[in-house]
Protein backbone atom coordinates (compact mmCIF):
# COMPACT_ATOMS: atom_id res chain seq x y z
CA UNK A 1 0.00 0.00 0.00
CA UNK A 2 1.12 3.31 -0.68
CA UNK A 3 2.52 5.23 2.15
CA UNK A 4 0.13 8.92 1.32
CA UNK A 5 -2.56 6.43 0.75
CA UNK A 6 -2.23 4.67 4.52
CA UNK A 7 -2.39 7.86 5.64
CA UNK A 8 -5.11 8.73 4.07
CA UNK A 9 -7.05 5.52 4.19
CA UNK A 10 -9.02 6.08 7.53
CA UNK A 11 -9.04 10.02 7.33
CA UNK A 12 -12.02 11.99 8.27
CA UNK A 13 -13.86 8.44 8.76
CA UNK A 14 -16.46 8.61 10.76
CA UNK A 15 -17.33 8.58 14.41
CA UNK A 16 -20.95 8.70 16.06
CA UNK A 17 -21.57 11.05 18.97
CA UNK A 18 -23.63 8.49 20.13
CA UNK A 19 -24.99 4.80 19.80
CA UNK A 20 -28.52 3.46 20.37
CA UNK A 21 -28.70 -0.30 20.61
CA UNK A 22 -32.03 -2.45 20.20
CA UNK A 23 -32.60 -4.85 23.38
CA UNK A 24 -33.12 -7.34 21.44
CA UNK A 25 -29.40 -7.14 19.48
CA UNK A 26 -27.64 -6.18 22.40
CA UNK A 27 -25.88 -9.80 22.31
CA UNK A 28 -25.09 -10.09 18.40
CA UNK A 29 -21.71 -10.97 17.46
CA UNK A 30 -21.78 -7.85 15.21
CA UNK A 31 -23.01 -5.60 18.07
CA UNK A 32 -20.38 -6.71 19.77
CA UNK A 33 -17.83 -5.96 17.56
CA UNK A 34 -19.11 -2.66 16.89
CA UNK A 35 -19.11 -1.90 20.56
CA UNK A 36 -15.53 -2.98 20.89
CA UNK A 37 -14.00 -0.82 18.21
CA UNK A 38 -16.44 2.23 19.88
CA UNK A 39 -15.18 2.05 23.27
CA UNK A 40 -15.37 5.32 24.22
CA UNK A 41 -18.76 6.68 22.30
CA UNK A 42 -21.94 6.67 24.49
CA UNK A 43 -24.33 4.18 24.20
CA UNK A 44 -28.25 3.55 25.42
CA UNK A 45 -30.11 0.53 25.11
CA UNK A 46 -33.43 1.16 23.46
CA UNK A 47 -35.88 -1.17 24.91
CA UNK A 48 -39.00 0.66 24.61
CA UNK A 49 -40.31 1.57 21.31
CA UNK A 50 -41.28 4.66 22.83
CA UNK A 51 -37.96 5.98 23.34
CA UNK A 52 -37.23 5.93 19.50
CA UNK A 53 -40.46 8.21 18.86
CA UNK A 54 -38.59 10.81 21.89
CA UNK A 55 -35.65 10.23 20.05
CA UNK A 56 -36.92 11.06 16.51
CA UNK A 57 -39.29 14.07 18.07
CA UNK A 58 -36.07 15.23 19.65
CA UNK A 59 -34.11 15.54 16.36
CA UNK A 60 -36.76 17.26 14.68
CA UNK A 61 -36.67 20.13 17.27
CA UNK A 62 -33.13 20.85 16.29
CA UNK A 63 -34.47 22.13 13.18
CA UNK A 64 -32.51 20.11 10.82
CA UNK A 65 -33.10 16.95 11.75
CA UNK A 66 -31.10 15.40 8.80
CA UNK A 67 -27.61 17.10 9.93
CA UNK A 68 -28.31 16.40 13.81
CA UNK A 69 -29.43 12.71 12.76
CA UNK A 70 -26.09 11.68 11.24
CA UNK A 71 -24.19 12.11 14.64
CA UNK A 72 -26.37 9.08 15.86
CA UNK A 73 -25.34 5.39 14.98
CA UNK A 74 -28.66 2.87 15.76
CA UNK A 75 -27.53 -1.17 15.71
CA UNK A 76 -30.96 -3.05 15.03
CA UNK A 77 -32.50 -6.24 13.37
CA UNK A 78 -33.59 -5.90 9.86
CA UNK A 79 -37.32 -7.38 10.27
CA UNK A 80 -38.01 -7.44 6.19
CA UNK A 81 -35.97 -8.87 3.64
CA UNK A 82 -31.85 -8.30 3.27
CA UNK A 83 -31.77 -9.01 -0.41
CA UNK A 84 -34.39 -7.41 -3.35
CA UNK A 85 -34.43 -6.67 -6.78
CA UNK A 86 -32.80 -2.98 -7.44
CA UNK A 87 -35.77 -0.64 -8.06
CA UNK A 88 -36.51 0.29 -11.67
CA UNK A 89 -39.26 2.05 -13.53
CA UNK A 90 -41.73 0.48 -15.59
CA UNK A 91 -40.55 1.61 -19.19
CA UNK A 92 -36.90 1.86 -18.07
CA UNK A 93 -34.81 -0.80 -18.95
CA UNK A 94 -33.23 -2.61 -15.63
CA UNK A 95 -30.48 -4.81 -15.27
CA UNK A 96 -31.08 -7.03 -13.36
CA UNK A 97 -29.45 -6.42 -10.03
CA UNK A 98 -29.63 -7.48 -6.41
CA UNK A 99 -29.37 -5.36 -3.49
CA UNK A 100 -28.69 -5.77 -0.12
CA UNK A 101 -29.51 -3.85 2.53
CA UNK A 102 -27.44 -3.95 5.61
CA UNK A 103 -27.78 -0.30 6.43
CA UNK A 104 -29.36 2.85 6.27
CA UNK A 105 -28.12 6.57 5.83
CA UNK A 106 -24.58 7.74 4.95
CA UNK A 107 -22.45 9.99 6.46
CA UNK A 108 -21.99 12.29 3.66
CA UNK A 109 -24.24 15.28 3.16
CA UNK A 110 -24.31 15.28 -0.89
CA UNK A 111 -27.46 17.82 -1.80
CA UNK A 112 -28.99 15.76 -4.43
CA UNK A 113 -29.18 12.44 -1.93
CA UNK A 114 -32.83 10.70 -2.54
CA UNK A 115 -32.17 9.37 0.75
CA UNK A 116 -33.19 12.38 2.40
CA UNK A 117 -36.76 12.28 0.74
CA UNK A 118 -36.79 8.38 0.96
CA UNK A 119 -36.00 7.56 4.66
CA UNK A 120 -38.21 8.53 7.52
CA UNK A 121 -35.23 8.04 10.17
CA UNK A 122 -32.46 10.55 9.83
CA UNK A 123 -29.67 8.61 12.06
CA UNK A 124 -27.38 6.11 10.00
CA UNK A 125 -28.88 2.18 10.94
CA UNK A 126 -26.85 -0.78 10.87
CA UNK A 127 -29.14 -3.65 10.44
CA UNK A 128 -26.56 -6.48 12.89
CA UNK A 129 -28.28 -9.60 12.75
CA UNK A 130 -26.52 -11.06 10.29
CA UNK A 131 -27.03 -14.87 10.93
CA UNK A 132 -30.23 -14.32 9.20
CA UNK A 133 -28.69 -12.29 6.60
CA UNK A 134 -26.76 -15.68 5.95
CA UNK A 135 -29.35 -18.14 5.80
CA UNK A 136 -31.54 -15.60 3.38
CA UNK A 137 -28.67 -15.39 0.66
CA UNK A 138 -28.53 -19.43 1.33
CA UNK A 139 -31.94 -20.11 0.31
CA UNK A 140 -32.19 -17.31 -2.63
CA UNK A 141 -28.74 -18.20 -4.09
CA UNK A 142 -29.17 -21.95 -3.90
CA UNK A 143 -32.18 -21.28 -6.49
CA UNK A 144 -29.58 -19.76 -8.52
CA UNK A 145 -26.34 -21.69 -8.48
CA UNK A 146 -25.83 -22.18 -12.08
CA UNK A 147 -26.75 -18.49 -12.73
CA UNK A 148 -24.63 -15.15 -13.38
CA UNK A 149 -25.70 -12.52 -10.80
CA UNK A 150 -24.80 -9.09 -9.87
CA UNK A 151 -25.41 -8.21 -6.04
CA UNK A 152 -24.30 -5.50 -4.09
CA UNK A 153 -24.82 -3.32 -0.98
CA UNK A 154 -24.84 0.97 -1.36
CA UNK A 155 -28.28 1.58 -2.51
CA UNK A 156 -29.51 3.17 1.16
CA UNK A 157 -26.10 3.84 2.56
CA UNK A 158 -22.03 3.94 1.20
CA UNK A 159 -21.12 0.12 1.33
CA UNK A 160 -17.12 1.39 2.66
CA UNK A 161 -18.55 4.54 5.09
CA UNK A 162 -18.51 2.23 8.28
CA UNK A 163 -16.36 -0.32 7.57
CA UNK A 164 -13.67 0.87 10.12
CA UNK A 165 -16.58 0.26 13.11
CA UNK A 166 -18.58 -2.80 11.14
CA UNK A 167 -15.96 -4.78 9.57
CA UNK A 168 -18.89 -6.03 6.64
CA UNK A 169 -16.84 -5.88 3.60
CA UNK A 170 -14.64 -8.77 5.21
CA UNK A 171 -17.49 -11.05 6.03
CA UNK A 172 -19.00 -9.95 2.92
CA UNK A 173 -15.90 -10.91 0.71
CA UNK A 174 -15.52 -14.25 2.75
CA UNK A 175 -19.64 -15.20 1.86
CA UNK A 176 -19.39 -14.79 -1.75
CA UNK A 177 -16.19 -16.15 -2.26
CA UNK A 178 -17.86 -19.42 -1.78
CA UNK A 179 -20.24 -18.04 -4.69
CA UNK A 180 -18.23 -17.34 -8.57
CA UNK A 181 -21.48 -16.91 -10.23
CA UNK A 182 -22.34 -13.69 -8.31
CA UNK A 183 -20.42 -10.53 -8.87
CA UNK A 184 -20.47 -9.05 -5.68
CA UNK A 185 -20.49 -5.13 -5.69
CA UNK A 186 -18.96 -2.74 -3.12
CA UNK A 187 -20.01 0.80 -3.74
CA UNK A 188 -18.30 3.80 -2.08
CA UNK A 189 -17.31 7.75 -2.63
CA UNK A 190 -14.81 6.79 0.76
CA UNK A 191 -11.21 6.21 0.80
CA UNK A 192 -12.44 3.86 3.79
CA UNK A 193 -10.15 0.95 2.14
CA UNK A 194 -7.86 -0.54 4.97
CA UNK A 195 -10.02 -3.40 5.55
CA UNK A 196 -10.31 -4.32 2.17
CA UNK A 197 -6.27 -4.34 2.16
CA UNK A 198 -6.69 -6.85 4.75
CA UNK A 199 -8.20 -9.61 2.20
CA UNK A 200 -6.95 -11.81 -0.58
CA UNK A 201 -8.98 -10.52 -3.44
CA UNK A 202 -11.28 -12.85 -4.96
CA UNK A 203 -12.17 -12.65 -8.88
CA UNK A 204 -15.79 -11.65 -8.23
CA UNK A 205 -15.83 -8.92 -5.99
CA UNK A 206 -15.83 -5.20 -7.39
CA UNK A 207 -15.04 -2.22 -5.27
CA UNK A 208 -17.13 0.78 -6.87
CA UNK A 209 -16.78 4.64 -6.70
CA UNK A 210 -18.81 7.20 -7.62
CA UNK A 211 -17.58 9.60 -9.87
CA UNK A 212 -18.22 13.68 -11.18
CA UNK A 213 -17.14 16.36 -12.69
CA UNK A 214 -14.48 17.83 -9.15
CA UNK A 215 -16.57 21.23 -9.35
CA UNK A 216 -19.91 19.08 -8.20
CA UNK A 217 -17.80 16.93 -5.74
CA UNK A 218 -16.72 20.10 -4.12
CA UNK A 219 -20.01 21.63 -4.19
CA UNK A 220 -22.39 19.08 -4.10
CA UNK A 221 -20.91 16.42 -2.23
CA UNK A 222 -20.23 17.80 1.68
CA UNK A 223 -17.67 15.13 3.26
CA UNK A 224 -16.73 13.00 0.55
CA UNK A 225 -13.23 12.67 -0.35
CA UNK A 226 -11.70 14.74 -3.72
CA UNK A 227 -12.14 12.89 -6.90
CA UNK A 228 -8.39 12.55 -6.93
CA UNK A 229 -8.14 10.87 -3.89
CA UNK A 230 -10.92 8.46 -4.50
CA UNK A 231 -8.88 7.03 -8.26
CA UNK A 232 -6.12 6.75 -5.47
CA UNK A 233 -8.13 4.35 -3.36
CA UNK A 234 -9.31 3.06 -6.63
CA UNK A 235 -5.26 2.29 -7.86
CA UNK A 236 -4.57 0.91 -4.37
CA UNK A 237 -7.61 -1.52 -4.61
CA UNK A 238 -6.73 -2.40 -7.78
CA UNK A 239 -3.58 -2.96 -7.27
CA UNK A 240 -4.26 -5.31 -4.21
CA UNK A 241 -6.10 -7.45 -7.18
CA UNK A 242 -9.90 -6.17 -7.11
CA UNK A 243 -11.48 -5.31 -9.96
CA UNK A 244 -13.17 -1.83 -9.68
CA UNK A 245 -16.33 -0.30 -11.19
CA UNK A 246 -17.33 3.56 -11.71
CA UNK A 247 -20.83 4.90 -11.64
CA UNK A 248 -21.34 9.31 -12.83
CA UNK A 249 -24.34 9.38 -11.31
CA UNK A 250 -26.01 11.50 -11.38
CA UNK A 251 -24.26 13.42 -14.00
CA UNK A 252 -25.46 17.18 -13.55
CA UNK A 253 -25.47 19.61 -16.21
CA UNK A 254 -23.53 22.97 -14.67
CA UNK A 255 -21.26 26.06 -16.25
CA UNK A 256 -18.22 24.23 -17.88
CA UNK A 257 -19.87 20.36 -17.39
CA UNK A 258 -17.88 19.25 -21.01
CA UNK A 259 -14.41 20.61 -19.96
CA UNK A 260 -15.47 18.95 -15.89
CA UNK A 261 -16.23 15.21 -17.08
CA UNK A 262 -13.52 15.11 -19.63
CA UNK A 263 -10.96 16.11 -16.88
CA UNK A 264 -11.97 13.27 -14.42
CA UNK A 265 -12.08 10.68 -17.67
CA UNK A 266 -8.66 11.62 -18.11
CA UNK A 267 -7.80 11.39 -14.66
CA UNK A 268 -9.07 8.04 -14.88
CA UNK A 269 -7.20 7.22 -17.88
CA UNK A 270 -3.81 8.38 -16.00
CA UNK A 271 -4.81 6.16 -12.82
CA UNK A 272 -6.76 2.66 -13.51
CA UNK A 273 -6.27 0.09 -16.62
CA UNK A 274 -9.38 -0.45 -18.42
CA UNK A 275 -8.76 -4.05 -18.04
CA UNK A 276 -9.24 -3.66 -14.32
CA UNK A 277 -13.06 -1.89 -14.61
CA UNK A 278 -15.98 -4.32 -14.47
CA UNK A 279 -18.30 -1.92 -15.94
CA UNK A 280 -19.25 1.91 -15.80
CA UNK A 281 -22.85 3.53 -15.47
CA UNK A 282 -24.17 6.75 -16.22
CA UNK A 283 -27.18 8.01 -14.70
CA UNK A 284 -28.59 11.71 -15.11
CA UNK A 285 -29.63 13.87 -12.16
CA UNK A 286 -33.33 13.10 -11.62
CA UNK A 287 -34.99 14.02 -7.97
CA UNK A 288 -38.86 13.34 -7.21
CA UNK A 289 -40.77 16.30 -6.44
CA UNK A 290 -40.48 16.51 -3.09
CA UNK A 291 -36.34 16.59 -2.70
CA UNK A 292 -36.74 19.82 -4.90
CA UNK A 293 -37.81 21.60 -1.66
CA UNK A 294 -35.68 20.03 0.86
CA UNK A 295 -32.51 20.63 -1.25
CA UNK A 296 -33.57 24.63 -1.71
CA UNK A 297 -34.12 24.31 2.17
CA UNK A 298 -30.86 22.09 3.11
CA UNK A 299 -28.80 23.86 0.76
CA UNK A 300 -29.51 27.35 -0.21
CA UNK A 301 -26.67 28.05 -2.38
CA UNK A 302 -27.21 24.77 -4.47
CA UNK A 303 -28.21 25.35 -8.17
CA UNK A 304 -28.55 22.24 -8.95
CA UNK A 305 -32.07 22.08 -9.34
CA UNK A 306 -32.56 24.95 -11.14
CA UNK A 307 -32.49 23.63 -15.06
CA UNK A 308 -34.79 22.52 -17.91
CA UNK A 309 -36.44 19.44 -16.33
CA UNK A 310 -39.61 17.81 -17.53
CA UNK A 311 -41.22 15.24 -15.52
CA UNK A 312 -40.24 11.63 -16.64
CA UNK A 313 -42.82 8.34 -16.60
CA UNK A 314 -41.71 7.64 -12.86
CA UNK A 315 -43.03 11.35 -11.65
CA UNK A 316 -39.31 12.67 -11.12
CA UNK A 317 -37.82 15.34 -12.85
CA UNK A 318 -35.19 14.84 -15.52
CA UNK A 319 -33.51 16.68 -17.59
CA UNK A 320 -34.89 17.42 -20.86
CA UNK A 321 -34.04 14.48 -23.46
CA UNK A 322 -32.30 16.27 -26.11
CA UNK A 323 -30.00 17.59 -22.88
CA UNK A 324 -29.66 14.65 -21.18
CA UNK A 325 -28.70 12.73 -24.47
CA UNK A 326 -26.01 14.97 -25.16
CA UNK A 327 -24.82 14.41 -21.21
CA UNK A 328 -24.87 11.12 -21.83
CA UNK A 329 -23.24 10.91 -25.13
CA UNK A 330 -20.32 13.52 -24.35
CA UNK A 331 -19.35 11.18 -20.98
CA UNK A 332 -20.23 7.83 -23.00
CA UNK A 333 -17.52 9.23 -25.93
CA UNK A 334 -15.20 10.43 -23.72
CA UNK A 335 -15.00 6.90 -21.44
CA UNK A 336 -15.38 4.92 -25.13
CA UNK A 337 -12.10 6.58 -26.09
CA UNK A 338 -10.59 5.56 -23.12
CA UNK A 339 -11.73 2.17 -22.79
CA UNK A 340 -11.19 1.33 -26.28
CA UNK A 341 -14.29 -0.74 -26.52
CA UNK A 342 -13.09 -2.89 -23.45
CA UNK A 343 -15.16 -1.26 -20.32
CA UNK A 344 -18.65 -2.01 -20.39
CA UNK A 345 -21.25 0.66 -19.85
CA UNK A 346 -24.57 0.89 -19.18
CA UNK A 347 -27.33 3.70 -18.36
CA UNK A 348 -29.26 3.83 -15.02
CA UNK A 349 -33.05 4.04 -15.44
CA UNK A 350 -33.02 5.04 -18.85
CA UNK A 351 -35.71 3.83 -21.86
CA UNK A 352 -34.61 2.02 -24.74
CA UNK A 353 -34.53 4.76 -27.22
CA UNK A 354 -31.95 6.81 -25.14
CA UNK A 355 -29.60 3.15 -25.30
CA UNK A 356 -30.15 3.11 -29.12
CA UNK A 357 -29.15 6.89 -29.33
CA UNK A 358 -26.45 7.11 -26.86
CA UNK A 359 -24.70 3.91 -26.55
CA UNK A 360 -26.02 2.60 -29.76
CA UNK A 361 -27.98 -0.84 -28.79
CA UNK A 362 -31.06 -1.62 -27.46
CA UNK A 363 -31.03 -4.09 -24.94
CA UNK A 364 -34.70 -5.75 -25.06
CA UNK A 365 -34.83 -5.98 -21.23
CA UNK A 366 -33.10 -6.79 -18.12
CA UNK A 367 -31.68 -10.16 -19.34
CA UNK A 368 -29.70 -8.58 -22.10
CA UNK A 369 -27.94 -5.83 -19.73
CA UNK A 370 -27.24 -8.48 -17.81
CA UNK A 371 -25.63 -10.81 -20.41
CA UNK A 372 -23.99 -8.08 -21.25
CA UNK A 373 -22.02 -7.04 -18.13
CA UNK A 374 -21.29 -10.48 -17.32
CA UNK A 375 -17.98 -12.38 -18.03
CA UNK A 376 -17.68 -15.13 -19.76
CA UNK A 377 -18.38 -19.03 -19.01
CA UNK A 378 -21.92 -18.79 -17.07
CA UNK A 379 -24.79 -19.89 -17.71
CA UNK A 380 -27.25 -16.99 -17.80
CA UNK A 381 -30.77 -17.91 -18.04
Amino acid sequence: MRENQRKRALEGAYIPERIFVDAGVLKAPLTRRILTRLKTVPRTVIGDPREKVAVLAALHGTGNPLREGKKLLWLAAQKGKFVKPCPCTPGHVGCRYFTINLNLQCPLDCTYCILQNYLVEPWLTVFVNTTDLWAELDAFLGKLAFRYLRMGTGELGDSLALDHITGLSGDLISYFRKHPNVDFELKTKTTNIRGLLEIDPPRNIVVSWSLNAERMARDEEQGAPSIEDRLEAARTVVERGFRVGFHFDPLIRHAGWKSGYAAVVRALSRTIPPGRIAWISLGGFRFPPPLKKIIQTRFPGSRIVHGEFITGQDGKARYFRPLREELFRHVATLLRRYGGGEVPLYLCMENEDIWQDVLGWKPGGKRAVENALSPRGWLRG
